[in-house]
């Protein structure tokens, strides 16, 4: 009589999730994953051997891939780090000098509408104000921040730029402190400050000053 003996691996869900999958090409649902490989007698498991790791498995697509993608920011993710971090920078140039102006309170509304919030106005912008106003102390150097968490939604997003995609970022701050008109002292050390958290030297902050300023003469 022979008997049915063999092996076979079995896998117990450790967390779910979404996160990007390279083969869907998107954002999908995941299973994190262990295995561990068992002695099996007529099917059934019997004896365990040796554990096998871990791994994500797409629910979609059902790819496996190594832990080490759940790193990969998902779209959503992307989205929401680019409409933080303009936020963020937007409220720190205005709160260098620009808040009093309407051109550069338009200008920062339409930044955040565009980079994810289209819903954003003028009600917004003002209650966003008046909470920077009342949290960053006046004798605090620009250079620590003047909008709380601007260092972390900058290094954020800039993770996921490229030096191109860098350097139109920080162009879009640029706009906003030109709105009112040349830049003050303030805003070239916010615009200074962001690209430090961008990852850009004080030579590359310098020319794309002055790329921005030149296009907005010539509009």
């Amino acid at each position: 009589m022979l008997v049915n003996v063999g092996s076979r691996i079995h896998y117990r869900t450790l967390a779910t999730g979404i996160f990007h999958c390279e083969r869907c090409g998107g954002d999908r649902p995941y299973r994190h994953r262990t295995g561990r490989r068992w002695v099996s007698l007529l099917g059934l498991p019997i004896f365990p051997l040796e554990r096998t790791g871990e791994h994500l498995r797409c629910i979609i697509c059902r790819t496996c891939y190594r832990v080490e993608l759940l790193a990969v920011p998902t779209t959503e993710q992307m989205r929401s780090a680019l409409l933080t971090a303009t936020t963020a920078s937007s409220l720190a140039m205005l709160s260098a000098g620009g808040a009093a102006s309407n051109a550069a309170r338009r200008l920062a509304i339409e930044l955040i509408m565009s980079a994810g919030s289209p819903q954003y106005g003028e009600a917004d912008l003002a209650v966003a104000l008046d909470y920077v106003d009342h949290a960053v102390q006046p004798d605090s150097p620009v250079a620590c921040g003047p909008v709380p968490g601007l260092r972390a939604a900058i290094e954020t997003v800039a993770i996921q730029f490229e030096l191109h995609a860098k350097e139109w970022f920080l162009g879009r701050v640029v706009r906003v402190g030109l709105a009112d008109g040349p830049l003050s002292d303030g805003e070239r050390e916010v615009v200074g400050t962001v690209a430090h958290y961008l990852g850009l030297s004080q030579a590359q902050a310098r020319e794309v000053i002055l790329l921005t300023e030149e296009a907005a003469q010539a509009g």
